[in-house]
């Protein structure tokens, strides 16, 4: 089977111990330990070689991955495999029931153990074998139209914003699928689509992946093949259950969310009837995630001193207080404007992923595919680090967790015109990418 793409797929089992506590809701004290395993969590990898390109990519079954996380599998999957650390794209598919992987103020603690012994070590080992088992593939691609997701910035009663359904709210339907065929059959599956996996609330005390688990072991058990899941639009994008909530309400609401999204992804899957030789292509750059100015200092001060009585509290009065420290704390070291972000973007033929290293909202991941060159752009949310929410502009005004929650995380906050940023940044580097990939027509 004459190809220029040859594509290997591995994975490996990061299923943390019974008792290892679970993040994603507030637990700064460490009650919600896993009790049992509703469905096992995987670090699972693909990776391509064509000509002399090289590159993969790998989606761990956690919530998030911090920054300094991935730079280790980077480097350490590159010292083994050859691949370029840069060339290597880390994912976390969101789910709120696996191990606590980055320290967030007023929710939990980082897992060293867990981190050190388990996840790192096994997302490392399933890029060695995706890249191991390289054969010739081709690829087909196959969209559809799906409910699965939903807007959750609920305008509440008193005209602010909480966690809900909003059912005029923005929000992505697109779902793709990425089918590699080799001379044996269907070798690989990719599943993008953006919804936060919040099916399984902070009462469910299971070690799961949440909907995509769902969607996932139906897919492959009707496929035969490995399948992967990238969250796309994740940031203001709710599961649509009937529990009406940001949150659904239990094991019926998981199958009912994972059911539909495993309908929705093989009706593409079966869609797909063209499969081709295509190229790989990459391309790396850094830019800067701009910050807004610090708060003034003795503002800073009047705002610790108003959430130091709640400052054991979980959730918002601890990472207020811990927030409004740190600001103060911030002010007697020299100023930032920012902190790098090294982008890689990956391009299969018409397909671009491009990696967002925080939460996107759906109307910026919709923006990034209407300006970009290529036919299918996957935007990939909690992809090769985690900068909290990044909000639109205009949900600034109204407010919300989201834009709120940033302070769990550090004294600088986003700037207010991050989606911009990302939509000019990532707009310029697809454009390079295209024209590496299909240089212009020269004139007559």
């Amino acid at each position: 089977m004459a190809t220029t793409l040859r594509v290997g797929v591995g994975r490996c089992d990061i299923t943390p111990a019974l008792g290892t506590l679970l993040m994603g809701y507030p637990d700064p004290y460490g009650k919600r330990g896993g009790e049992r395993v509703r469905d096992p969590l995987y670090a699972t990898a693909l990776a391509f070689e064509s000509g002399n390109e090289r590159a993969a990519i790998v989606v761990c079954d956690v919530g998030i991955i911090d920054d300094i996380f991935v730079a280790q599998i980077r480097e350490r999957a590159s010292a083994r495999t050859g691949i370029r650390p840069d060339k290597i794209t880390v994912s976390a598919i969101q789910t709120h029931c696996a191990p606590r992987t980055q320290l967030v103020w007023g929710w939990c603690e980082l897992d060293m153990p867990y981190m050190d012994g388990i996840m790192v070590p096994q997302a490392i080992e399933a890029i060695v074998k995706a890249d191991a088992a390289k054969v010739p593939a081709r690829m087909g691609v196959g969209t559809t139209q799906s409910m699965v997701g939903v807007n959750r910035r609920q305008v509440m009663d008193n005209h602010g914003i909480g966690l809900g359904q909003n059912p005029w709210g923005v929000f992505d339907p697109e779902m793709t699928v990425l089918r590699f065929e080799s001379a044996k059959g269907t070798l690989a599956n990719l599943v993008h689509y953006g919804a936060h996996p919040t099916v399984l609330g902070p009462w469910d005390k299971v070690i799961s992946r949440d909907w995509p688990g769902v969607m996932i072991d139906r897919v492959e058990g009707l496929t035969k093949a490995t399948t992967l899941f990238i969250n796309g639009a994740v940031g203001d994008i709710a599961p649509r259950s009937n529990s009406l909530g940001a949150i659904g309400d239990g094991e019926v609401a998981l199958l009912e969310v994972g059911g539909l999204a495993g309908l929705d992804a093989m009706r593409a899957w079966r869609s797909i009837k063209d499969f081709r030789d295509v190229e790989l292509a990459t391309i790396t750059h850094t830019f800067e995630l701009p910050f807004k100015p610090l708060t003034p200092l003795e503002q800073a001060k009047k705002n610790q001193a108003e959430f130091e009585p709640k400052k054991t509290e979980p959730g918002a009065g601890m990472a207020e207080y811990k927030h409004w420290t740190a600001v103060i704390e911030a002010h007697a070291k020299p100023a930032r404007t920012g902190r790098p972000f090294l982008q890689t973007i990956t391009s299969l033929g018409p397909v671009a992923i491009v990696p967002f290293a925080g939460e996107p909202f759906g109307e910026t991941v919709m923006r990034m595919r209407l300006v970009s060159p290529f036919q299918h752009t996957l935007c990939a949310s909690t992809t090769s680090g985690n900068n909290a929410y990044f909000c639109t502009r205009e949900s600034l005004h109204r407010g919300g967790y989201e834009v709120w929650v940033g302070r769990a995380l550090g004294a600088y906050l986003l700037a207010e015109n991050i989606d911009d940023v990302l939509v000019e940044q990532n707009r310029k580097l697809l454009d390079q990418l295209m024209a590496k990939v299909r240089p212009p027509v020269p004139a007559a």
